[in-house]
């Protein structure tokens, strides 16, 4: 971990939540102490990476908080179709209080528009599911992505969660990777969203294998599901599959410009971007080795 590396996420953690002093006209996404939260990190570390106090910081926790941060350091986001789409949805969503449901294939570029919609935007919380969560872990979760403490009861955790999302302005919880949950943490959007849709906007998202759940156990009459389908409204919504410019604006950006290599990359990949993420590395990993 070079100097130059520890800058980057200096900076990106003061953008965040700034170096404990006010100011005037500025507001950060988290107090100091609501980043270290959310790091699981203690709020002297936090203090100490922004303010340049790096003596006594290894470079195991540096790496940790780079990991959570989602910080790439050799990698460029170039805006696909399906990128500024959830963008733009997500942005009417926040405004509007819309609950929206979305359904599609990995590799789509869905994740990287929820990290960077949450990183540039105060009131967003986003939270990745995953398949070993039971109920407390998700709540544990949510709490932790928000900057707030997780400790407690399974519903103390829950209802310090609500009261803090009822106290924001126009605020958007993203639920990525919803197909992960359990049922126990699945059934918790239901009372998330009876006691927050008239203030916060929800964003679900998942695989092919989110609709087919929440239909099938619908369909099956499962206690819960119905309720979810109906809080999505009934509707899913559909992205577009990766196309030859949406590769190619992801080559330029990150330093290929050959269009015979971008044509190799766009046919070898089928459909999915962290295949042409791959396919890039590998491609300047063989320059180097000529």
């Amino acid at each position: 971990m070079t100097n130059q590396d520890k800058s980057i996420i200096a900076k990106e953690m003061f953008r965040l939540a700034g170096d404990g002093k006010k100011r005037k006209d500025v507001t950060f996404k988290y107090s100091q102490v609501g980043l270290s939260n959310k790091l699981g990190i203690s709020n002297a570390y936090v203090s100490n990476m922004i303010g340049g106090k790096w003596d006594n910081i290894s470079d195991a926790m540096w790496r940790k908080v780079q990991a959570i941060l989602r910080i790439d350091f050799d990698w460029n986001i170039a805006p696909t179709f399906n990128y500024i789409e959830i963008t733009k949805l997500l942005e009417k969503s926040k405004k509007e209080k819309l609950t929206v449901g979305i359904s599609y294939n990995a590799g789509a570029g869905k994740s990287q528009a929820y990290i960077d919609f949450d990183r540039l935007n105060h009131n967003v919380i986003y939270v990745e599911c995953k398949n070993y969560w039971k109920t407390k872990s998700y709540a544990k979760n949510l709490l932790n992505v928000a900057g707030l403490e997780s400790d407690g009861t399974l519903e103390e955790m829950v209802d310090t969660f609500i009261n803090h999302v009822m106290g924001l302005e126009n605020p958007v919880i993203i639920i990525d990777q919803m197909d992960k949950l359990k049922d126990g943490a699945f059934d918790l959007f239901m009372d998330m969203y009876n006691d927050l849709f008239r203030c916060c906007s929800f964003f679900v998202s998942g695989v092919p294998a989110l609709k087919k759940r929440i239909l099938r156990g619908a369909k099956n009459d499962k206690i819960g599901y119905r309720e979810v389908y109906s809080r999505l409204h009934r509707i899913f919504i559909s992205l577009e599959e990766l196309d030859l410019e949406d590769v190619r604006a992801i080559c330029q950006a990150n330093g290929i410009t050959d269009e015979e290599q971008i044509s190799l990359i766009f046919n070898q990949c089928e459909g999915d971007l962290r295949v042409v993420r791959k396919q890039v590395k590998k491609y300047f990993i063989l320059q180097e080795a000529v």
